[in-house]
């Protein structure tokens, strides 16, 4: 049977391969994973819908896919014999590649491409012989010529002593490497340029961006809060979760505290869809995790159902696997609310953009000790500012003002918060 790349959910419809996990004449059981493919949200294993022998797999690592398209063949082992005998029958064949013998000064060269944001790497590109024995050309511009095509001995080097430079090849060659699928080298009017391909889970982050701002109207209301009592309350809980093997941040309570508010205001905990406001009743809480390849939001699901300690350990888990591209799809999915902290990277307030369709988002920014009139005097507290980005076609600034309200009343009474946990 010829396996086609099946509907992964949520929209998606092509995902790149990141490598094959089985080959030709391997056997496999039903639910094997047989294949890693990335998608513009995480790096999935495709399971093998039977049992049987992989009579072919077609597309190798760094090639685009589309749902429907063939991945494999899998058939019987008989089949495979087959095969190796040349025997196909309906089967596509696909001939090798032509491969190129490099000359001993070729300084390494492997071909195009190298990298791009996220790892992937571009198919050797065939280059031209080119005499070139009395051209002073250094092998890593040597290696950008023979991706280019461009013959050096043709080119008037622009550096030291006539030496050819990448700018010069570049120039030369008017073009970017054929099928290169990392960042390339181009000219502008003023100079030089790199440009890196927009796609994969930047591609994705860019439109899903783009449609909340086109469709939400987003205004931003901030404030501080002050946790100086839940800060000295982590304190002393902080040994006892080490004990209990988690790792307990303010992120869990403040996960806490918006859920309660949440229910206090339902509002905040909606979607617009078409002529209806959509209120949900559950609380899945989205968490911005930074990661090498971009910004991901996994899902802590359930959230009023989980203590202080399983949401610290739940946000631990789901950050860890965006952070490797081994999050699954579902925990990306179902989000109600956003959390995003820049305060780890020294900001302070924010106007976040509102993880569509969700109507609300809140940027936690950095703790500080401040001086604070309390009972008309001054005292050293600590703060933490808050900025919530939200809908004004679903909230109005007194409901988010109010909302905003209700977290500090239950960050600012730790004991309260966690009554009951």
């Amino acid at each position: 049977m010829d396996f086609r790349l099946p509907d992964l959910g949520e929209g998606i419809v092509e995902a790149e391969i990141v490598k094959w996990l089985v080959k030709d004449g391997d056997k496999v059981e039903e639910h094997e994973p047989i294949v890693e493919l990335e998608t513009a949200k995480a790096v999935v294993q495709v399971p093998s819908p039977k049992a049987g022998t992989v009579l072919k797999i077609f597309g190798s690592a760094g090639d685009k896919i589309h749902v429907g398209d063939v991945l494999c063949t899998i058939g019987e082992e008989g089949e495979t014999k087959r095969v190796a005998a040349g025997v196909v029958g309906e089967l596509e064949t696909v001939p090798e590649e032509p491969k190129f013998v490099a000359p001993e000064d070729r300084g390494g060269q492997e071909g195009a491409g190298g990298g791009g944001p996220i790892g992937m790497t571009a198919k050797p590109i065939p280059f031209k012989k080119v005499a070139e024995a009395s051209v002073a050309v250094l092998p890593a511009v040597r290696k950008l010529a023979q991706e280019l095509g461009v013959n050096v001995s043709k080119v008037q080097g622009s550096g030291p002593d006539g030496r050819i430079t990448e700018d010069d090849v570049a120039r030369a060659s008017g073009k970017v490497a054929k099928e290169a699928k990392g960042p390339t080298i181009s000219f502008e009017k003023f100079g030089r340029v790199l440009k890196i391909p927009l796609k994969g889970m930047r591609k994705e982050i860019a439109v899903h961006l783009s449609e909340s701002m086109r469709t939400a109207v987003q205004v931003t209301h901030m404030d501080y809060i002050d946790v100086t009592k839940l800060s000295d309350y982590r304190d002393k809980e902080k040994e006892e979760a080490e004990k209990r093997g988690v790792k307990l941040t303010f992120l869990p309570f403040v996960v806490k505290a918006c859920v309660l508010a949440l229910k206090a205001f339902p509002y905040v905990n909606s979607s617009l869809e078409g002529d209806d406001i959509v209120i949900k009743q559950y609380y899945n809480i989205g968490i911005a995790v930074d990661t090498p390849a971009g910004l991901m939001v996994p899902v802590v699901k359930n959230a009023n159902e989980r203590t202080i300690y399983e949401i610290a350990r739940e946000i631990y888990r789901v950050a860890e696997l965006s952070r490797t591209r081994e999050i699954q799809l579902k925990d990306l999915q179902g989000g109600t609310f956003t959390i995003t902290n820049i305060g780890s990277l020294g900001g302070v307030f924010a106007t976040p953009v509102i993880n569509y369709p969700e109507c609300a988002i809140l940027a936690l920014g950095r703790m500080a000790d401040m001086a604070v009139p309390i009972d008309g005097k001054i005292e050293v507290r600590k703060m933490l500012p808050v900025s919530l980005s939200f809908d004004h076609r679903i909230i109005d600034g007194a409901l988010a003002a109010k909302f905003v309200n209700e977290i500090k009343r239950h960050l600012e009474d730790p004991d309260a918060l966690l009554m009951g946990y």
